[in-house]
């Protein structure tokens, strides 16, 4: 897993970051893997495309709905109990900052990086299509709402 060892540090590090200090909570990280298909495992869905000098990638952030609900809730003050508009501007958001922290991290190793707009997708089991033809590493996380899930795809 040649990938996991440049693109997903920076991709954990920004994400436990940004947890610890929005929210005040340490996420636990379960087993990196090799993602063999590309069917979410939660609700909705963040993810960005990233290209350098030298590779270009995708990294998407999947919600569980009980996730994203009491991210809404944390951050936003709000109850809400269904995937509406506001949850799936969250899991966008929370996608554009934890990829934005990455890519600054990335950038301060020498890598050149430009990123594009927060794309969102949801419903139960949709699919996540990283453009790119390299290795998806999948890490899931979990918190006291539920599980998350990240995908990283590089191809260098």
């Amino acid at each position: 897993m040649e990938t996991e060892s440049k693109f997903v540090p920076p991709v954990i590090d920004t994400l436990m970051h940004v947890f610890a200090t929005m929210l005040g909570e340490e996420p636990e990280a379960g087993t990196i893997r090799v993602k063999k298909d590309d069917i979410s495992k939660g609700h909705v869905t963040g993810m960005l495309k990233m290209e350098g000098d030298t590779t270009k990638g995708s990294v998407s952030i999947t919600f569980t709905k009980e996730v994203v609900i009491d991210l809404v809730k944390r951050m936003l003050n709000m109850d809400i109990d269904e995937i509406d508009e506001v949850a799936k501007d969250m899991a966008g958001e929370m996608a554009n900052i934890v990829v934005g922290g990455a890519k600054n991290l990335l950038e301060e190793q020498g890598h050149v990086i430009s990123m594009s707009l927060p794309e969102v997708f949801d419903g139960e089991g949709h699919r996540i299509e990283h453009s790119f033809n390299g290795e998806t590493i999948e890490i899931p996380f979990s918190i006291d709402a539920g599980e998350f899930f990240i995908e990283v795809n590089f191809k260098e």
